[in-house]
């Protein structure tokens, strides 16, 4: 019987649900005059075409053709899942799909039936907007290549090993995974729109500490290998400064920009977006904060002669930031013709729209305001006077979460919503602003995609999501739950899964599935299969089928909802917003019976693997057992980017908060799980929580996994099935069937942000 549970939970993975789960999500490629994306189906793809005028919809080609053309020439045999869907474009004149294989670029040719390799000798290369220069790196200097001309020049020679061009920080949390890869690196740069200027950073990284990584079980050889990289922790005194330069392409000339380095505790600002060039490539605005983040700056440069002067500067007794959410994208317009800002501050206790003069640091009006939050700010029409911006909670009636389409104009009248729907919509924009293509849905109910014109007048019809795989195997969908918090005031929302077999006569575990926060919520509002971070809707919905109610909801300390909310944990990362699980889980068990409340499990992974062991710790009556993976159980032993942010600079508020300072409390069953290639959250975080379990002669379960970073480790089947076979055997009381094999994830599984 648990055989068969195994089998049936294994097609709830969503690497697994991809071949019978279609069109849920639409990668959209936006041509002058239509819309091109990818219909799937159990037999076959098709690229579709909608054209803006008409509305009309046909099939171009069959996906099958093409990975054909592809396989007699290579004289291989090609999968279609070996191929992507959801990153392509189409190039006209002559009419051709480019997309990539096996790290090549190829497009095929509609006319004549082929496909052709592009030159592979431009690989690490950035190339202009008008395609006749890119810049690549070779020995920590930036090379200018002349495409035309056929030349090289090498633009700086000062640079040398952790004080480099262009460069992305070791603290990026996956450089030994890269190298492990041979992964090769674009230049960390970003072109000025008329293609005459480049502007990049000199990373300085020499004083940063170093750490180790000791992989035990190196492919092809007994002897352990040493990979070493600079990671500073919080509370370092040296993090990554990285200092502005701007390249002249025509006299090969760098003028560097007048401005403090910038702290680069995790990417630098060119990685973040945090740069961009203005519309006329004269100058550069830029995004600097301090550390901690207490301070957020908007600042202008000149590219001619690199002066830079602020434009605003925003702080907070907490953080700023430029937006809630995981990667804190810039939600910043600058008009300049009219020299004006929009800016997004959470001044007023809500994420909300300001407009600003250029030369004043008081904003003159608020656009937006009222007890909800702006999340996308996309674009403003000068013509039309129209602010576009997607926003949460203005409608009561609706779930605070669920993302809708906005417009106003720019003094914050005449406020519309433009996706009136019921649902979550997920909103992309055309390059010409004239149409875009809405995605709603909720957490269980089919996605539908639409192509609208901007003021959503329009409307023709794209997709519905064919669920009917999802019918096949039973799937019962979540229920959306609506709970207090621990202040029996403040409500809080979250998801429940229930196996196929669910029966309300019986008593059901429930595992607390947990993440919690503060850069991003767990919950999800909306169907997502191919989220980076909703997919772990799948992950719950696959374990509850093992015989388990599973639960996601978001506590205090979590984005989304208000600035209060949000900064609730700070100073105390180690709430976890814990206490808002335990009073939810209890209030659900008051009210369904078929919750056994005497059976509560709890797993986590990264910063769920810090809260799934604290939670055990913290209340040892409640949770009896606990799946904690890749946890970060210190913060001192975690990049300084994220505790110096949300928990303080004061690192002596960080002893009380580490699991090993609370070991002794330990009650339950325990198991941890660590990737030990870890670049991440780094094994020193588990195994010395482990020593303080030793010491205080704790029994408990652990399982180290050789050759595993952060991300393969959560992927890994063995990894999988090792979970589930510990609520199986420790919570539900069962014996889980013996070295049952779960197949992998496919190579090429789509991963999105899927805010």
């Amino acid at each position: 019987m648990m055989h068969q549970k195994y089998q049936k939970a294994e097609c709830f993975l969503p690497w697994h649900l991809q071949k019978t789960v279609f069109n849920s999500t639409i990668f959209p490629y936006w041509s002058d005059d239509a819309l091109y994306y990818f219909q799937q189906s159990s037999v076959d793809a098709a690229l579709i075409r909608i054209d803006y005028k008409s509305g009309k919809k046909e099939k171009v080609i069959d996906f099958q053709k093409i990975v054909t053309t592809l396989s007699n020439q290579l004289k291989q045999d090609i999968h279609s899942e070996d191929l992507p869907l959801d990153i392509f474009y189409i190039q006209e004149n002559p009419k051709r799909l480019c997309f990539s294989y096996q790290n090549k670029k190829w497009s095929y040719d509609f006319e004549k039936n082929i496909c052709l390799k592009e030159d592979d000798l431009t690989s690490g290369h950035l190339f202009s907007p008008d395609k006749n220069w890119a810049v690549f790196l070779r020995d920590h200097n930036l090379v200018l290549n002349d495409i035309k001309n056929q030349l090289h020049h090498t633009v700086t020679k000062d640079g040398e090993h952790y004080h480099d061009y262009a460069s992305s920080p070791e603290t990026n949390t996956r450089t030994v995974t890269n190298r492990l890869k041979g992964s090769i690196q674009l230049p960390v740069a970003m072109w000025s729109p008329d293609s005459k200027k480049v502007i990049t950073h000199k990373l300085d990284q020499k004083k940063v500490k170093s750490l180790y990584l000791l992989q035990n079980a190196p492919p092809g050889s007994q002897r352990p290998t040493e990979h070493i990289y600079r990671m500073s922790f919080s509370g370092d005194e040296n993090l990554p400064l990285a200092k502005l330069v701007i390249l002249d392409v025509a006299t090969k000339e760098m003028t560097w920009v007048k401005t403090n380095e910038f702290l680069s505790p995790y990417l630098t600002p060119i990685e973040f977006k945090w740069v961009w060039w203005s519309n006329d490539s004269k100058k550069v605005y830029f995004l600097q904060e301090t550390r901690s983040s207490k301070e957020l700056q908007l600042c202008v440069v000149d590219s001619a002669t690199g002066i830079s002067e602020t434009l605003i500067s925003e702080n907070s007794n907490t953080y700023v930031e430029p937006s809630q959410l995981f990667l804190w994208p810039r939600q910043i317009i600058i008009l300049e013709d009219k020299r004006e800002i929009i800016w997004l501050s959470e001044r007023s206790g809500y994420a909300h729209l300001y407009l600003y003069a250029i030369g004043s640091n008081i904003p003159k009006h608020p656009i937006t305001q009222g007890e909800w939050c702006v999340r996308d700010v996309h674009f403003y029409d000068e013509d039309n006077n129209w602010l576009y911006f997607t926003a949460c909670g203005y409608d009561k009636s609706i779930d605070p979460y669920y993302k809708q389409l906005f417009r106003c104009r720019i003094d914050g009248c005449q406020l519309e919503c433009l996706t009136e729907e019921n649902a979550n919509h997920s909103i992309n924009i055309s390059p010409t602003k004239k149409f875009f293509l809405d995605t709603y849905s909720t957490i269980n109910t089919a996605p539908i995609s639409l192509l609208r014109s901007i003021d959503g007048k329009i409307s023709y019809p794209a997709e519905i999501a064919d669920l009917s795989g999802l019918d096949q195997l039973n799937w019962i969908p979540p229920q959306r739950v609506a709970l207090k918090a621990r202040d029996g005031v403040t409500t809080i929302y979250g998801n429940l899964y229930f196996p196929s077999h669910f029966d309300s006569n019986k008593k059901y575990p429930l595992i607390d599935h947990i993440y919690p926060g503060p850069q991003v919520y767990r919950t999800s509002p909306h169907f997502s299969l191919y989220g980076l971070i909703f997919r772990s809707t799948w992950i719950a919905q696959s374990l509850a089928e093992l015989g388990f109610i599973v639960l996601h909801i978001d506590g205090f300390g979590t984005p989304g909802r208000s600035k209060a909310f949000h900064d609730a944990t700070y100073k105390n990362m180690s709430d976890c917003g814990i206490p808002d699980h335990v009073v939810a889980i209890q209030q659900l068990a008051e009210k369904y019976n078929f919750i056994d409340i005497d059976k509560i499990g709890i797993t986590g992974y990264s910063g769920g693997g810090y809260a799934a062991v604290r939670a055990m710790l913290m209340y040892p009556d409640f949770y009896k057992v606990a799946v904690a993976a890749g946890g970060n159980h210190d913060l001192r032993c975690y990049p300084a980017s994220y505790g110096e942010k949300y928990n303080s600079l004061d690192t002596s508020t960080y002893e009380s908060q580490s699991n090993a300072a609370y070991a002794e409390k330990l009650q339950g069953k325990l198991f941890l799980i660590h990737g030990e290639m870890d670049d991440n959250v780094h094994p020193c975080a588990t195994l010395q929580l482990v020593d303080a379990l030793i010491k205080h002669d704790k029994d408990f379960d652990m399982l180290i996994m050789p050759n595993q970073n952060h991300r393969s480790t959560f992927d890994h089947p063995y990894y999988t099935r090792k979970l589930w076979n510990y609520f199986v055997e420790n919570l539900l009381g069962e014996k889980p069937p013996k070295n049952r094999l779960i197949k992998s994830i496919p190579q090429k599984f789509p991963q999105i942000i899927d805010w």
